[in-house]
């Protein structure tokens, strides 16, 4: 072999990952080196690098199995030279295309790696492995789909749609083939791309982009690969495009975030039947459970698709339990759940999360960052399930704890399951928000809410001239929930602008409490409960004797912050400025900002003094 024909690499390529093999050596004797990120052979083989046909054909010699590397080359070289083979390969290896392993040749002496073997990455492998589908037919379920989506637009940018699809082939402005049915991933994606926006623009509506991937290629991120040929074809800017088919931050998290809907609700009727008590038991209400986990069931094997050893064992499990319920022993299946079935729901879910177009299907799509806090991060998120957009609150990992405050989080943990508790269990208000899905079987733990236009402070900064009577319309609201709070001896302590959340519903406005990861439970025996140093509350509305003491705060505290937030209603300017701002009712929010001895000490007494004010209100 001579020297210039060795394919060499830098080991510290960003886009590279190598993994060492020790033998009979103290020195590593093999490396494998391999791309980090794969974008399917389809991508690869249609970026603007002019050696499509020679990747091509190395792609077509490796799917035949694994090939040494110098009669690899010598095949290769009596077609292409040394340089394109060269340039080829490197492509290849970025892009995720190949591995290939490099041999030490004299470990206990140098490190000098040299090409050994040459294979087809397995994910490359699962791609071409893949039925290749009639191209006829394929072409014809497309068309269907662009008469469904655009029959009716009259978007300009229909006519090149219209047009690529007559000639099986998509060419830009300069007459240059962008894609055709030799590159149909690319053909297609690129036209429902341009299909979806016209048709979600004129109904006005969006979508992920990762979502309409899964739904076309059972794939997050196909899609996305050929976001900047669709914007060279229509003229489009990624603002616009991004405004209609939504980007995501998924590759930006800690974890992904994903609930199995139909056994999540299988499991929230086991634990509805665990928590009866036994004399109170309707048996026509069980008949009816039975009923509804049966078709959760039926929905978790089409999810599956084939029955597998884990999915027989829980059959074989819940049909046992169904026998006990029918059979009204209630008691032995209470047991039976707690000592079986519950293991059985375990081992299952982990299966299913091992299934990838399962986890897509159910894989929450993270938006946006909406705010953050002290242990958790709040997103607006697209619920796959529901097609809904909703707000998802999740807690931080250990590590940002350890980092943070060099501990494992269980303090907050705990805080984030009583919040959870409080919401789900205790507390039903029309000014408290309300929580759907949770998520507390393990890291990261989450739970979802309905989406608010707006948090307080927000609202405020986008209507600046809104009306007294409206700000205090705001007010009522958030004093009824506060009201209800204390009517059930629980205490907030962390009311502020950013936790009071506002849904427009048409014309009218509904205000909604949120964030309780502070509320007091005096029925709560966690020992934590008041003891943060980290964490107490938004300063500008905190009382100043909670400060200093989480532990000592009372309801005086919640009332100490509704004069807080009244001032900021009234003013849009922080409580720090009410010596230089007069508001009407001044008289009532410094008493409700006074030493706890001279506040108002309950919130009836703060509504009766604010209503002088405000009588018609």
């Amino acid at each position: 072999m001579i020297l210039n024909r060795i394919f060499k690499i830098d080991e510290n390529h960003a886009g590279l990952e190598v993994s060492k093999a020790y033998k009979d050596y103290r020195f590593p004797v093999e490396m494998l080196a391999n791309g980090q990120n794969y974008h399917g052979i389809d991508n690869t083989l249609n970026k603007p690098h002019g050696k499509k046909e020679l990747l091509n054909y190395i792609i077509k010699l490796l799917s035949k199995g694994t090939k040494q590397y110098d009669p690899f080359v010598n095949q290769v070289l009596q077609t292409y030279s040394w340089q394109d083979l060269n340039d080829a390969l490197e492509i290849l290896l970025i892009d995720g295309v190949i591995q290939v392993i490099f041999k030490n040749q004299k470990p206990r002496k140098s490190i000098e790696w040299l090409p050994k073997i040459i294979k087809l990455d397995p994910r490359a492998l699962e791609d071409l492995s893949n039925e290749v589908p009639d191209f006829n037919v394929e072409l014809l379920k497309l068309t269907n789909m662009i008469d469904r989506l655009i029959y009716k637009t009259k978007n300009p940018l229909k006519e090149n749609i219209l047009k690529w699809i007559k000639d099986v082939e998509i060419k830009d402005q300069n007459d240059v083939s962008i894609a055709d049915r030799n590159s149909f991933k690319k053909y297609k994606s690129i036209i429902l791309i341009c299909a979806y926006y016209i048709s979600l623009e004129e109904s006005e509506q969006k979508i992920p982009l990762r979502y309409l991937s899964n739904q076309i290629w059972n794939k997050p991120k196909v899609l996305s690969l050929y976001k900047d040929d669709v914007l060279f074809l229509t003229g489009l800017t990624l603002k616009e495009l991004d405004s209609i088919l939504l980007p995501d931050l998924n590759g930006n998290l800690d974890s992904p975030l994903i609930m199995i809907s139909p056994l999540e609700d299988f499991q929230a009727i086991i634990t509805w039947i665990s928590n009866l008590e036994v004399c109170n038991i309707n048996h026509n209400e069980i008949l009816l459970s039975i009923n509804n986990m049966d078709d959760n069931v039926k929905t978790i094997l089409k999810l599956i698709g084939v029955q597998n050893s884990i999915f027989e064992s829980f059959l074989l499990t819940f049909t046992v339990l169904k026998e006990k319920l029918i059979k009204e022993n209630y008691c032995e299946a209470q047991l039976f759940i707690s000592n079986d079935l519950d293991k059985e729901i375990i081992k299952l879910r982990k299966n299913i999360l091992k299934i990838e177009y399962v986890r897509q299907q159910f894989e929450f799509i993270v938006l946006e960052e909406l705010g953050r806090g002290s242990f958790a991060v709040v997103y607006k998120v697209f619920d796959p399930y529901t097609n809904k957009i909703v707000a998802c609150k999740v807690l931080f990992p250990s590590s940002h704890f350890k980092r943070a405050y060099k501990n494992d989080g269980t303090e907050y943990i705990l805080r984030f399951k009583r919040e959870v508790k409080l919401l789900s269990e205790k507390l039903h208000h029309e000014n408290i928000v309300t929580v759907e899905k949770i998520h507390l079987l393990g890291s990261p733990f989450w739970f979802t809410m309905p989406l608010a236009n707006y948090s307080l402070d927000k609202w405020l900064k986008n209507n600046p001239n809104a009306s007294e009577e409206q700000r205090i319309k705001i007010f009522k609201s958030i004093v009824s929930g506060v009201k209800y709070l204390h009517g059930k001896k629980k205490y907030h302590r962390d009311l502020a602008p950013k936790n009071i959340l506002i849904y427009e519903m048409g014309e009218k406005l509904e205000v909604k409490i949120a964030d309780f990861g502070l509320a007091k439970d005096p029925e709560s025996h966690t020992l934590h409960t008041g003891k943060s140093k980290h964490g107490y509350g938004h300063e500008d509305f905190t009382d100043p004797e909670q400060l200093n003491s989480l532990a000592d705060s009372t309801n005086l505290s919640d009332i100490y912050s509704l004069g807080a937030l009244l001032f900021y209603l009234l003013t849009s300017k922080l409580p720090k400025k009410i010596k230089y701002v007069h508001v009407t009712c001044e008289k009532v929010i410094l008493r409700a900002m006074d030493r706890r001895n001279r506040r108002y000490q309950s919130i009836s007494e703060f509504e009766s003094e604010l209503v002088e004010f405000y009588p018609n209100i």
